[in-house]
């Protein structure tokens, strides 16, 4: 059985100076007017299960204002298992813990996954391809801890790699350095090459059955091919480097695109497909966490009800809520029908802060 929250407690976390949501059940509905809170509960789920936010926020924007550190921590049980996770910032730097103990985030990753949905995934198939290639890596990252570090230390590389251009190394310098890089870039392409492959057939399914039968397959067009490829390219795109100050070729250039009968999604499919397109894709991030983690991952989906026609509310919580512990958010319950509600749990965010004051 796979973990689940049963409280969730935040202390000087953004708009919260100190709150605690108990008894979570499998099925949890947010539900308040705008501006009350919801997002940022959701924010503080993410970073304790998928151990990053998707706000990509520093700490000193986190902690609530006139405060200097924050705290998040949860109670999770498995049926078996009883744990203790929290994550801290002490004003300097930020700590997770597992049952008191110190842990890092590669210890951690993959040991409560998650997937967000939120509005602006909704942009994922027309808008960069970086914003793809996170998607695919922050999935990656949860599924394989050697994909979270490659992606950490390439990072790393590529910021060094652009200091030297902007700072007009000399060539010896780079070239050092570049050998580096094209071994643990090309060590990237190769996990996020093997994860799209691996997804794509959960996605083409997924998305038929929305669809009603449409095709959709998915390009991953890396910017080298392997070690030498890459190194190779390095060398060629210099002066352009040079008078770029920046690294043009690499994992951060692969592009990743949809097609629908080989139309590209992002620039000839309607609003309607578009969409299919990114449930699709959350829908195959699950099965993917389930078939490599044996544990379905922890669902966060952030005010997505209000962004969806009916047809395709209805086939994201026919195939996503079934026995996976899913978090809601919404200022609407009229989007849930009935049964949908008397089987959640339902939290008036608005009814729970003014009983506290």
């Amino acid at each position: 059985m796979s973990l689940r929250i049963q409280d969730i407690t935040l202390a000087n976390f953004r708009s919260y100076q100190h709150f605690t949501l108990s008894g979570l059940e499998e099925l949890n509905i947010l539900f308040g007017p705008n501006a009350i809170g919801k997002t940022n509960v959701i924010e503080a789920l993410q970073l304790l299960t998928a151990l990053t936010s998707f706000r990509k926020a520093t700490s000193s924007e986190i902690v609530k204002q006139g405060s200097s550190d924050f705290m998040i921590s949860a109670n999770v049980s498995d049926g078996n298992r009883q744990l203790e996770m929290s994550l801290t910032f002490d004003g300097e730097k930020r700590s997770y813990r597992l049952n008191g103990k110190p842990r890092t985030i590669k210890d951690l990753k993959g040991l409560m996954p998650a997937i967000l949905f939120a509005p602006e995934d909704l942009d994922l198939v027309k808008r960069s391809d970086s914003l793809r290639r996170g998607e695919v890596d922050t999935i990656g990252q949860q599924v394989n801890a050697n994909y979270y570090q490659i992606s950490r230390d390439f990072e790393k590389l590529l910021r060094h790699r652009n200091r030297l251009l902007k700072d007009e190394a000399p060539d010896d310098l780079l070239d050092a350095l570049s050998e580096l890089y094209a071994k643990v870039g090309s060590q990237l392409t190769a996990y996020r090459r093997a994860l799209i492959e691996r997804m794509t057939p959960f996605i083409m399914e997924a998305y038929q059955d929305i669809s009603g039968g449409e095709a959709l397959s998915v390009e991953y067009a890396p910017s080298s091919q392997d070690q030498d490829d890459l190194q190779k390219k390095q060398r060629e795109a210099r002066a352009e480097e040079r008078a770029r100050h920046q690294t043009v070729v690499g994992p951060h250039r692969d592009k990743i695109r949809f097609l629908i009968n080989g139309m590209d999604v992002g620039s000839f499919a309607s609003q309607g497909q578009q969409r299919s397109v990114v449930l699709s894709l959350k829908m195959a991030e699950v099965q993917l966490i389930e078939e490599i983690l044996h544990q379905k991952p922890i669902l966060l989906l952030d005010d997505v009800m209000s962004e969806l026609d009916a047809r395709r509310r209805q086939a994201m919580v026919e195939y996503l809520l079934p026995e996976t512990q899913t978090f809601i958010t919404t200022a609407n319950l009229e989007y849930f029908d009935a049964t949908m509600r008397e089987k959640a749990l339902i939290i008036d965010l608005q009814k729970q802060l003014m009983t506290r004051e």
